[in-house]
């Protein structure tokens, strides 16, 4: 199984791996090995001999071997038996990562501390010569050669075709900013694609080849001046209701985080006239304006600052 990541469906630099095969290297929980990559990454994977037992696995790192400790990723699915995470945010190498790990019990454990290293190299693979045997006769240029004599493949039935052994299913990560989201297999990645082009103003980024990116689509912000309230060039907040004779209004007035201000109940002149000097500072300002009890119309206005 690949390892698999994700940024909305950001269908997505956070990695994770999940590994079927390649596991040279890994150590059991609550050990692990952190071994470096190539462009300042590191890898750290584990395997879990805990199984479902286990309820959560935070991933930490930091510049000291006993203190300052960060989670950097908590992983969505922690039973998987073989897992990893590809640390891409380390400035440099001379970090040291640690493992929190939950058991179901409520129990936790912290594993030792360790710094990354570069990964053993395979060992050489040993060839061994094998001398002709005395019985073999000796050919030479003047002989004719022996084929050699079919050999019988053992528990094979006569007529038996042999079926390959299957490929496992790959999997791709789900990420949407720097959130794994989920998971999805290789063949169900353009159905995916599809999904999200036609339904949704998002794109879909393949950071790596087992992990998929949603980048939301962020509107433009068009500001578009109230007809009911706004600012003139000399200052002056206008609020300015045609029918305030005859119907309620009220304003309501907010910072830009949408901290209450003040309002102004019962509204009757068609025309009302606020200083900026009532307002705190310059920049923008929300409100909202009610008609007989019921939202009429939210808005912003600008109070630009005085040279």
């Amino acid at each position: 199984m690949a390892r698999i990541i994700c940024k909305r469906f950001r269908f997505l630099p956070v990695l994770f791996f999940l590994f079927s095969t390649g596991t040279y290297g890994q150590d059991t929980l609550p050990s692990f090995s952190a071994q470096l990559r190539p462009g300042n990454k590191v890898l750290v994977s584990w395997n879990n001999h805990f199984g479902k037992k286990i309820r959560q696995i935070s991933i930490q790192r930091s510049a000291d071997s006993l203190r300052n400790y960060k989670t950097i990723m908590t992983l969505p699915d922690p039973t998987i038996p073989q897992n990893g995470y590809l640390d891409q945010k380390v400035i440099d190498t001379n970090h040291y990562y640690r493992l929190y790990i939950l058991l179901d019990s409520g129990k936790y454990i912290f594993s030792p501390s360790k710094k990354a290293t570069r990964p053993k190299p395979a060992p050489p693979a040993t060839v061994v010569k094998t001398e002709k045997k005395p019985s073999e006769p000796v050919q030479n240029k003047h002989t004719t050669p022996i084929p050699p004599a079919p050999v019988a493949e053992k528990n094979k039935p006569a007529g038996e075709t042999v079926v390959p052994a299957p490929i496992p299913e790959r999997f791709i990560l789900i990420e949407r900013r720097d959130t794994v989201i989920g998971r999805i297999s290789e063949k169900q990645i353009q159905r995916f694609r599809d999904s999200v082009s036609l339904k949704t103003k998002d794109t879909l980024v393949m950071l790596h080849p087992d992990t998929l990116e949603i980048r939301p689509f962020i509107p433009a912000d068009v500001f578009r001046p109230s007809r009911f309230v706004f600012m003139d060039k000399s200052g002056l907040l206008h609020i300015e209701l045609p029918d305030a004779t005859r119907k309620k209004y009220m304003v309501r007035f907010f910072e830009s985080d949408r901290t209450p201000l003040f309002d102004i109940k019962e509204i009757r002149d068609e025309l009302l006239l606020l200083d900026k000097a009532n307002f705190l500072h310059a920049g923008w300002y929300l409100f909202e304006l009610y008609e007989e009890g019921k939202l009429k119309e939210k808005n912003r206005f600008f109070i630009a600052r005085d040279f």
